[in-house]
């Protein structure tokens, strides 16, 4: 059989009716983190009825151990040998959960072409779309020569818990493609992600308070302020001459960005709602970063920073930094890049044009500013890329209720991924 006879026929194996019904099951099964036993079982008797090896990996949680676990497939399709292996990786948490919902966002409603609900396209739609193209592979009788390995993994939301259980497991790949929402662009360039907390402290000072008292004396909130102050705006990225050294990547506009999550502080009088003193306060941040930085260089960046303002303050300012936020590495996610000549691009590129006729747009793509498990892949060395259904543009803010995606995105994104799958494992 001709190569394009054999493609061919998987592509006309792929059923756009089990594809619907399999992304409808799975967005009536809610999956926060860590309570994703019940897509991840029926997501393993799926890929078993394919014929799929699967084996169900148990979880632990990264950062509270008295949290039980919680469970993700593995699904390989055995190749005859001699080929690259491929990982799909995609996550069966959906994103934030929130109200104002116009439907039932575990209904699944199916209309005028859209899929509704929760996890639509975060990353629900992107699992739906790579099992069936690895369905469509199998029912079309096709044997590939590398194995492909069918990752619906957990935990996404706590940066990326599942993937980095998977790696530590051994499980590796030739290539990667994380099926998350990129508009159906093929997103080869990828911000990285680091999230840090600065504390800082004050002594004690009532209202009788000396002369030589107060001037030992900033507050910690107003310390915070001159910290942010020299970082700079949070919608800016900072002059590439700055105080954050980075080289601007063409591909990725804007970037790198500092964004502000959350700033803590107690009071005497009003009730306690953190672990902290009153005479501290916490300022928690992230940084998406471009392809050169590195946590090393974040992490000097932001020291010279804060000396800089202890020099100007040595008596009154007192900070702590912790980067990343956590002990382990959940909130450091390394920036990726893959040329548009490499051979997982060149065969996306090829299977996008093939399910959309259009040609694909490369490089930083729809998932600008966002990050994935393909960068967690890619840092472990499995050249990835992000691709999948699904467009943030429709919605005033990301993230939204009334998720939706629509099921020719769907479709497409399985016809591009099994072209892909067997382009390069076959």
């Amino acid at each position: 059989m001709a190569q394009s006879d054999s493609y061919r026929k998987i592509l006309d194996a792929l059923d756009t009716d089990r594809l619907l019904a399999l992304e409808q099951a799975l967005i009536r099964i809610p999956s926060s983190h860590f309570q994703e036993h019940r897509i991840a079982d029926h997501l393993g008797d799926y890929m078993r009825g394919l014929g799929l090896e699967v084996e169900m990996m148990n979880v632990a949680h990264p950062y509270d151990p008295s949290k039980p676990n919680t469970r993700q497939p593995i699904g390989v399709l055995k190749g005859t040998g001699g080929g690259p292996s491929l990982m799909l990786n995609g996550h069966m948490d959906p994103g934030v959960e929130m109200p104002g919902w116009s439907v039932d966002p575990y209904g699944a409603k199916f209309e005028d072409g859209w899929v509704w609900g929760m996890g639509a396209h975060d990353d629900k739609g992107g699992i739906a779309a790579m099992v069936s193209a690895v369905e469509a592979i199998v029912r079309s009788g096709t044997r590939l020569k590398g194995d492909v390995l069918v990752c619906p993994v957990v935990a996404h939301k706590l940066g990326g818990a599942g993937t980095r259980a998977l790696l530590a497991r051994g499980v590796r790949a030739d290539y990667c493609i994380n099926m998350e929402h990129s508009a159906m662009t093929i997103a080869s360039v990828m911000v990285g992600m680091i999230r840090g907390r600065i504390k800082t402290t004050a002594p004690d000072l009532f209202f009788r308070y000396s002369d030589e008292a107060k001037a030992a004396y900033w507050n910690p909130i107003e310390q915070q302020n001159e910290i942010v102050r020299r970082m700079g705006p949070s919608l800016d990225a900072p002059p590439p001459d700055g105080w954050l050294r980075y080289r601007p990547h063409p591909s990725l506009p804007g970037f790198p960005k500092i964004m502000y999550d959350a700033i803590y502080k107690e009071h005497y009088y009003y009730p306690s709602l953190t672990r902290l003193t009153t005479r501290e306060c916490e300022l928690y941040f992230q940084i998406r970063t471009v392809p050169g930085m590195t946590l090393e260089s974040v992490r000097e960046d932001l020291i010279r920073l804060l000396e800089g303002i202890r020099k100007d303050r040595p008596k009154s300012f007192a900070y702590e930094l912790t980067l990343p936020v956590f002990e382990k590495d959940g909130w450091f996610q390394q920036p990726c890049e893959l040329p548009r000549e490499h051979e997982l691009v060149r065969a996306l590129a090829e299977g996008h044009r093939i399910a959309t006729g259009s040609e694909p747009e490369i490089g930083g793509g729809l998932r600008i500013g966002n990050v994935g498990d393909g960068n967690i892949a890619f840092a472990a060395g499995i050249p990835s890329v992000q691709y999948g259904p699904g467009d943030i543009r429709i919605y005033a803010e990301w993230p939204a209720p009334d998720e939706r995606v629509e099921l020719k995105d769907l479709v497409a994104a399985a016809t591009a991924v099994a072209y892909a799958t067997w382009r390069l494992c076959g």
